[in-house]
């Protein structure tokens, strides 16, 4: 299993946070947010973590040293999420966790997806109330995926993305190939949810839900301090009585 973690964007709505820091260095209690995101991953057995890196590169290198492999997305400033998993969709040939490095999360949440019956899934939040313009996601009554995306509105959506996916090889390859036709048709700023069309209209993206976990994108100051509100959480035991991360 392999990891991709979208980390190359500058986090201007975190300033001044960011300021002189990349946002996945940016403090979430003791560590790192990008700390936080690798223990994770690591608990559950992956070892193979690619980070597409931009704004302030070599801190980031420096900081994870040789932990992590690294594709630069040197168009940062002028592309989006989408442009970042350009560069690095040769990376998507294998069964893969692919998210952005602003997304803290249970690490009970990898094991969840993990043990989903089902290739391709995109973690979900139904218990959160839904808004627009934010990625909300619209699925059928057996968890099949029938779209997701900024513009959805909420009226017909059931829950929001955690906007944490899980790609079986062939999913991630189908994946890749939408990432090479979007932005070879100069789509260089939209998300990377624009590249699931092929695995949603094949019917091989489902649900898996994440409500019951803490979770939390951090776009924002606001977004940031709720976060910091959650770590104890985070690092608590999981329903099952486990401690999740180290």
């Amino acid at each position: 299993m392999r990891a991709i973690i979208l980390a190359a964007g500058g986090g201007t709505r975190l300033r001044p946070l960011t300021n002189d820091l990349p946002k996945c260095l940016v403090p979430l209690g003791p560590q790192p947010l990008v700390d936080h995101q690798l223990q994770a991953l690591r608990a559950v057995g992956v070892e193979d973590i690619v980070l597409v890196v931009g704004y302030l590169a070599d801190q980031v290198r420096r900081h994870c040293g040789d932990s992590v492999r690294y594709v630069e997305n040197r168009q940062f400033a002028t592309t989006n999420s989408i442009y970042s998993l350009y560069v690095a969709r040769h990376e998507l040939d294998a069964d893969t966790f692919l998210f952005n490095c602003d997304i803290i999360f249970h690490v009970r949440l990898l094991e969840r997806m993990l043990a989903a019956e089902v290739p391709n899934a995109v973690a979900v939040d139904s218990a959160v109330k839904l808004q627009a313009g934010e990625m909300n996601v619209r699925f059928s009554r057996g968890g099949r995926v029938k779209a997701v995306g900024k513009q959805l509105d909420p009226a017909t959506c059931q829950a929001m993305s955690v906007q944490l996916v899980k790609f079986e090889a062939s999913g991630a390859r189908a994946v890749a190939a939408d990432v090479k036709r979007l932005v070879e048709l100069d789509e260089k700023d939209v998300f990377p949810t624009s590249a699931y069309g092929p695995l949603i209209d094949a019917g091989r993206l489902h649900a898996v839900e994440a409500g019951d976990l803490p979770w939390a994108e951090i776009d924002n100051l606001k977004d940031y301090d709720r976060a910091i509100g959650l770590i104890p959480r985070l690092t608590g035991p999981s329903s099952d009585g486990t401690t999740l991360l180290p």
